[in-house]
């Protein structure tokens, strides 16, 4: 076997199976990449937007307003409103606000007007205008709480609540419908006149967590079931009815909607859910390693969002040691694939629309000159596209990602690696001599690689190199190891975009035991 040919390596990350017996396009390891179009490559880097916030960022939410595209970010006490650089605080007149680094902000946009809820306060809505501030939503009882509100139609939906003191989890309120562009008028379940209402989803023990549009049903997501409700008129207004059992969600923003249902993160696994069946996507090649790795005392920071340019659905998760999201599973729904990003201690994500000024301006732009292969003052998006944004309460900034080579300036680390390969011979002693990969990227782009041995799988890779791979000028990688099972890993370092589909190893069988 002089040579063996690794082709289509697209295929994507498997960290759950037995390295010796993955299939020869996945990858057993990797940091900062991801896998499209049968390509396996450099995850593209992030850069800080919008300036110094008035807060740190505890919530995200994209709205249109009177004058353009605004983000409104939520921190404990405040609400901000950006455009570009200019920030306004938008805070209740009323005061501030009363919620913890644990009591998330979630809700939605209703009929143009911006409706968010930390689970302590009254709900607030905010219109649009910078110098119109938040208020408390109009009609709201005043001694209720809710710790989920979402909209839906020309509903409003208040679920998990706490009514005069007295928690009810299972509990969920809806509004009157609400008139185009305006808030609804009444939450009074006792008026005969409105269509506001209540029921408990107290069939299961477990509470509700959070509450997700699915074509012309809401679904709502307990924590080990699945509900569907459907408009269905007076007098009842709403139906509800469990579609699946044992399978929940494991936080609020944990759902994902794309073209085939919801991707949702649960208590134990990553699922499809299409409306009617859940199915894992994530059992056998990342869901162990995911809840191995998930800090469990911080587990309902978790968040999940839409990278929809890219067909990705982020799980940010804050991994074992970590307080906040640090690392984002991401899994491609169009190819199939598991893929994995560093983040930087993310708080929040959403999925809008941005503004010119964000883009590859010469600025903004934060690739080095002579590193930079896009196009000065030209943008890879139009106006209406949808961009993922994450929000660092830590570091008190929100960065758009999918953008330049660098993680806000700083080098990023991408490497893949695919280890104990015993190319169906694992008693027999294997010589390696070169790896030669196809790589695209500028010519003078250098890849470190490495190749590995081990004379059983129980122990550790010993790695040989790094032997730089420079593109356009070396055709092969020279680096001789020899073991029962071997490894090879493709590295960069540098401010570089590089993407791989195929590679050789020159390989010799050299004996038995």
């Amino acid at each position: 076997m002089p040579k063996i040919n690794f082709q289509n390596m697209g295929a994507g990350l498997n960290l759950d199976g037995f390295p010796n017996e993955l299939a020869p396009s996945e990858w057993s390891g990797g940091q900062n990449i991801r896998f499209r179009d049968g390509y396996a490559e450099k995850s593209q880097g992030e850069v800080r937007v919008h300036g110094d916030l008035l807060a740190a960022p505890y919530g995200l939410f994209p709205t249109q307003g009177i004058a353009g595209r605004y983000w409104v970010y939520a921190g404990l006490q405040t609400l901000s409103a950006v455009e570009n650089d200019t920030h306004t605080d938008i805070t209740r007149a009323a005061g501030l606000y009363t919620g913890t680094v644990d009591n998330r902000w979630n809700g939605g946009v209703l009929s143009g007007v911006l409706v968010v809820n930390n689970g302590k306060d009254v709900p607030q809505f905010w219109g649009g205008n910078p110098a119109v501030k938040a208020a408390d939503l109009t009609a709201w009882p005043p001694t209720l709480r809710a710790k989920v509100i979402r909209p839906f139609r020309n509903f409003l939906f208040a679920l998990n609540l706490t009514d005069n003191g007295a928690q009810r989890p299972y509990a969920l309120r809806w509004s009157h419908p609400a008139d185009p562009g305006t808030l609804p008028v009444s939450w009074d379940i006792a008026d005969p006149t409105k269509d506001a209402g209540e029921f408990d989803l107290a069939d299961t023990s477990d509470v509700i967590v959070d509450a997700v549009p699915l074509g012309q049903a809401l679904i709502v997501y307990k924590e080990n079931s699945i509900w569907q409700m459907d408009y269905v008129g007076s007098p009842y207004i709403w139906s509800a009815k469990p579609v699946v059992s044992g399978v929940g969600l494991l936080a609020q923003d944990c759902v994902v909607p794309h073209p085939g249902g919801h991707i949702v993160l649960t208590q134990g696994d990553v699922v499809n859910f299409d409306g009617s069946t859940a199915q894992s996507v994530a059992d056998g090649r990342v869901r162990r390693w995911l809840f191995d790795n998930l800090n469990a005392d911080m587990y309902q920071r978790s968040f999940a969002v839409g990278n929809y340019r890219r067909n990705e659905a982020w799980i940010c998760v804050p991994r074992t040691g970590s307080d906040w999201p640090d690392t984002a599973l991401i899994f491609n729904w169009k190819d199939a694939t598991w893929a994995i990003r560093d983040l930087a201690q993310a708080s929040a994500g959403a999925s809008g629309t941005i503004v010119y000024d964000l883009g590859n301006s010469w600025d903004a732009d934060p690739d080095p000159w002579d590193t930079d292969d896009t196009s000065w003052n030209q943008y890879e998006y139009t106006q209406a596209s949808p961009r993922l944004m994450l929000a660092s309460a830590v570091s008190q900034r929100l960065v758009l990602v999918d953008t330049g080579k660098t993680f806000q300036g700083t080098a990023m680390v991408s490497r893949f690696e695919k280890t104990g390969m015993s190319f169906d011979a694992p008693e027999r002693i294997k010589y390696c001599k070169s790896v030669r990969p196809r790589i695209e990227a500028q010519s003078g782009t250098t890849i470190d690689i490495y190749v590995g041995a081990q004379e059983d799988l129980e122990n550790a890779v010993e790695w040989s190199g790094p032997v730089p791979f420079v593109v356009g000028q070396d055709l092969s990688a020279d680096i001789e190891v020899s073991g029962r099972y071997l490894s090879v890993r493709f590295e960069s370092s540098g401010i570089v975009s590089w993407r791989m589909k195929q590679f050789d190893i020159d390989v010799t069988v050299l004996g038995g035991y």
